[in-house]
């Protein structure tokens, strides 16, 4: 159902409004608010209560420039941006009623990126066998013992923990001081694995701001979508341009690839500054004096 007139009006003058108005103040007050919060596990929840605390248009006008602002590479935008993707129960939270409004609003504005946020995950139909399994093809021990070895030291067992597919051995490993990005990235690009595992990773406040690890969960088809389209405005254009050309994703995904690559070459193209105008031509001298 369409929703009410002012509130799409309101979203649209929002948006519309010259540097320095009403959106970029919210903007900046939600960013020195979350950036006030050293713990990042609690950072998505101060989000989470700026948003609440605002009306429909402003949430949907908010979302709107937060991504445009991440595809520019705007640091408070991106760093928005990536929390909403990073924690992906953050919008799902403002419970369904809301949801269902803000996605109406989103929708009737024509501002796809934002009606994405509110979709939920894509079905996948039934899991196969291999998704379904929660135990460790290498360690052949009960999910207690490879949690407890999640917890050790002994490097022959913690690479071989990197293949359990029992979200909760993986959490542990997480925390583990002795993992490495690399182990972490090569956990996040794993498929097939479970979207609760990458969800899981999603959230961890030590790993989810590394880039390397943003970007394989971004090319994961595992990764649940709402979280993969989200952190697609986070990524540098070279990797944008292997997500819609060179890797195999979604159709969403790799259409959410495209519309930011197109927004960041709109905004590269406006920041340029203006060619200079050629020097103008001498003015001609006084006509000889025939006389």
């Amino acid at each position: 159902m369409e929703p009410q007139a002012p509130v799409l009006i309101r979203v649209r003058a929002l948006l519309d409004e010259p540097p320095g108005g009403e959106l970029d103040a919210l903007i900046e007050l939600v960013g020195r608010r979350v950036r006030a919060v050293r713990d990042r596990r609690m950072r998505g929840e101060v989000l989470r209560t700026c948003l609440e605390e605002s009306d429909d248009a402003a949430v949907v006008a908010l979302l709107e420039r937060i991504y445009q602002g991440s595809v520019a590479g705007r640091p408070v935008h991106r760093e928005l941006m990536q929390e909403l993707a990073l924690d992906s129960g953050l919008l799902r939270d403002l419970g369904y009623d809301r949801i269902t409004d803000l996605y109406e609003v989103a929708h009737w504005a024509s501002l796809p990126a934002v009606t994405r946020m509110f979709m939920g995950d894509r079905h996948r139909g039934n899991p196969t066998a291999a998704e379904a399994m929660d135990d460790n093809e290498h360690l052949e021990l009960s999910a207690g013992e490879r949690r407890s070895l999640a917890r050790g030291k002994d490097r022959y067992s913690l690479d071989r923990i990197l293949h359990d597919r029992d979200p909760r051995v993986i959490a542990v490993f997480l925390d583990n001081p002795r993992a490495t990005e690399r182990d972490v990235i090569r956990i996040a690009a794993m498929r097939p694995t479970k979207p609760e595992i990458l969800r899981g990773l999603a959230r961890h406040r030590r790993w989810a701001t590394r880039y390397r690890v943003r970007l394989a969960l971004a090319c994961n088809p595992y990764t649940p979508l709402p979280i993969s389209t989200q952190l697609v405005p986070t990524l540098m254009l070279q990797d944008l341009r292997e997500l819609v050309s060179g890797l195999p994703v979604s159709p969403e995904l790799r259409e959410t690839a495209r519309a930011a690559i197109d927004a960041r070459m709109a905004s590269r193209s406006q920041a340029a500054p203006p060619l200079a105008e050629p020097p103008a031509a001498p003015s001609p001298g006084p006509e000889p004096d025939d006389g």
